[in-house]
């Protein structure tokens, strides 16, 4: 075959498969398992078959292999079959692989683990599987070997952690995007046209990185887009596992450096690719986890609980890990902010700018007309077309002549986008937004205004409103509206760093717990908010990696309150600033809108997690997952005895998978173009 996408012949070629094996090895704490891995290789080796054991920079260990298979050596094995040479390349797992594929000669590389002891028959499987041209690489089937036993909190789905197969994993002949590294095999002229394994990432030491075969996998695809991956268990090793890798500080720190690794390769490869196989991971594979382990634990399975605990936090310390991997030396998606603070207090006649992002929602003129009917007259209506090719938003406006509307353009997808770019083009002193599926009251307008001018202090930066339906026709939209999601509530709330006396004008001072100030959800929504210019261009404007139109479905209103609160300033919360919204009235509307409030919100948060504020996160981490999944919570009892339980779980479900889209966009947005298989000098 060749690769249509590159022209990159096909590296199969008929007759016997030869096979090179290499193990790689670099300390002497693991003699004993590595030479009986070793003796299992030779056990296996065919007449036209090799063993490379590759010592990684250790004279000393160097010697002692070579002792070991002068004394050891399997009848019938030819003396140059078994060959130790040094890693003349980069210290670590990658170079000393790359020195394997360069000492080289056979058809197929088998790369197994120094601490992984091949199953009788496993290399008879490697050569049926590499008698199809299709197949370009195979992993096998990696069981662990513990010392002892394996803990009572150890997530079967967690399995990688100590390199080994987990729950969820491709059934056995299914394609793969990558072997896991204990035992792998790869034909050698593939390897060669990749370049090899990329030094920039695998484990050195102990420092348990890696990564190095996902993006191995990934450069084989696209060198060889017809070629095959496939998962075959008959290939099999028992991989020991210590009995320090048994411990929860080993668990996390593997989860952290795998994050980190994630978020290299997603500089290399790309996002789509480099966290592909992981976002399905939680997406299915944990999703059910959790409602199994949850059953357990009713059905007297105590230990089920601390699975489901560890599991849960495996999850967020590798989000964690990716997103301070990935965040690092990031430049900034905001806009730049400016120095200072106006005290200049605020007036009745100053000039509102109104913002409203859309894609061409019928309901936009309603919207439109109800801004122009505001009781204020000193506005400005700003509608930013999100999909200006195909011109529906401006279309619906057309017909309204009042010279206070203006359309401008966004291509940029996304409500973020959408409302930077009114940002832009705003030319006043307080900037609002609404949505148009909203229909704000009559003094909306009024009310911002009031609310800004009986600030003294010169803090105040945003104000929030009441989200009533407009209306409650359908059993779905009475679900909506009873779960409080858009709507505060009655008490007129304010809440700063640094409370002041001068605030109490505004309203009592509201909740500064444990999750304050980052869960930001109590601040008030996207549909009914407004800030000073000079706020939103402290805080560099709205996220574009958040929101509306983004993976991340959301969460751009509550980081602009929080970010607001970051930077020392004061948000209110008004319930007399009412906006009435359209409530989803279809089922699936529904879903989408609960998935979407899951995603955004832990989105959100995940960018927290890349900035100084981190700790204050990582502190409330604990009590907030038993908040979300805790069937008795308090968070769990807002929600009416009508509503259904999966929806329920689709929001849950969303903030498992939210922080890893949040990573997505964020590497999207700095991704350098790969255009094909990288070429690396051995």
């Amino acid at each position: 075959m060749t690769s249509s996408a590159t022209g990159v012949h096909s590296p199969a070629r008929s007759g016997p498969v030869s096979i090179c094996a290499v193990i790689c090895c670099y300390t002497t704490d693991r003699w004993s398992v590595a030479t009986r891995g070793i003796d299992a290789v030779a056990r296996q080796l065919a007449p036209t078959d090799r063993l490379l054991i590759v010592v990684d920079h250790n004279a000393a260990l160097r010697r002692r292999f070579l002792d070991h298979v002068d004394e050891q050596r399997p009848v019938g094995v030819a003396t140059d079959q078994i060959v130790v040479v040094d890693n003349a390349g980069e210290t670590g797992l990658s170079g000393a692989r790359n020195t394997g594929l360069a000492n080289a000669t056979e058809d197929v590389l088998v790369f197994l683990d120094d601490d992984a002891i091949v199953r009788p028959g496993g290399l008879d499987e490697v050569r049926i599987a590499f008698t199809d041209a299709a197949t370009v690489a195979i992993g096998g089937g990696v069981h662990p070997a513990w010392d002892g036993r394996a803990p009572r909190w150890f997530p079967r789905e967690f399995g990688w952690v100590i390199g080994c197969d987990y729950r969820g994993i491709a059934a056995d002949g299914g394609e793969i995007r990558n072997p896991i590294g204990a035992a792998m095999a790869v034909r050698r002229a593939a390897l060669e046209t990749i370049g090899g394994f990329a030094t920039e990432l695998g484990r050195v030491g102990t420092i348990p990185a890696g990564c190095e075969e996902t993006l191995m996998g990934i450069e084989l695809r696209r060198a060889y887009p017809d070629g095959r991956i496939l998962r075959r268990v008959a290939f099999a090793v028992d991989h020991h596992v210590p009995a320090q890798r048994a411990d929860l500080r080993y668990f996390l720190s593997r989860c952290r450096h795998e994050g980190q690794s994630k978020a290299l390769l997603s500089r290399i490869a790309g996002p789509s690719q480099a966290l592909s196989a992981e976002i399905r991971f939680v997406a299915a594979t944990v999703t059910t986890a959790v409602a199994r382990y949850t059953a357990r634990f009713f059905h007297g399975d105590r230990s089920a609980a601390a699975r489901l605990a560890v599991m849960v936090l495996g999850v967020a310390v590798t989000a964690i890990g990716t997103l301070i991997g990935s965040l690092r030396g990031a430049p900034s998606a905001a806009r730049p902010s400016v120095p200072g603070r106006s005290h200049t207090p605020v007036t009745a006649d100053d000039l509102v700018s109104i913002v409203i992002p859309s894609v061409g929602r019928d309901l936009l003129p309603l919207t439109v007309h109800a801004l122009l009917a505001q009781e204020s007259p000193n506005i400005e209506v700003i509608v930013v077309d999100n999909r200006p090719a195909r011109g529906d938003a401006r279309a619906l406006v057309s017909a309204i002549t009042d010279g206070r509307l203006r359309v401008v353009d966004q291509p940029r997808a996304g409500v973020s986008a959408a409302r930077n770019a009114g940002i832009a083009a705003a030319s006043g002193r307080i900037i609002a937004f609404t949505d148009d599926d909203a229909i704000p009251d009559p003094d909306w307008v009024t009310r911002i205004l009031d609310t800004f001018a009986a600030d003294s202090t010169g803090s105040l930066g945003a104000v929030s409103g009441r989200v009533f339906s407009t209306e409650q026709t359908t059993e779905i939209q009475g679900w909506f509206e009873a779960t409080g999601m858009f709507d505060k509530g009655p008490t007129a709330t304010v809440w700063s760093m640094a409370p002041q006396p001068a605030h109490r004008v505004l309203g009592e001072q509201g909740p500064t717990g444990v999750f304050f100030p980052y869960v930001a959800g109590q601040f008030g929504s996207g549909n009914n908010m407004a800030f000073t210019a000079e706020a939103l261009s402290r805080i560099g404007g709205f996220d574009e990696r958040l929101g509306t139109g983004t993976p991340s479905r959301g969460g751009e209103d509550l980081d602009g309150f929080r970010s607001a609160i970051l930077a020392g300033w004061t948000v209110c919360y008004r319930p007399e600033m009412i906006v009435r919204h359209h409530h989803r009235d279809t089922m699936a509307d529904l879903r989408a809108q609960c998935y979407g409030y899951g995603t955004g919100m832990a989105a959100s948060l995940a960018k927290v997690l890349g900035s100084r504020h981190a700790l204050g996160v990582l502190r409330c981490l604990p009590l907030g997952l038993w908040l979300l999944f805790a069937p008795g919570s308090t968070r769990n009892e807002i929600f009416p005895d009508a509503w259904p339980r999966h929806l329920r779980a689709l929001e849950q479900l969303g903030y498992l998978t939210g922080p890893w889209l949040f990573v997505r966009t964020h590497l999207q947005l700095r991704r350098r173009t790969v255009a094909g298989p990288r070429r690396r000098q051995s």
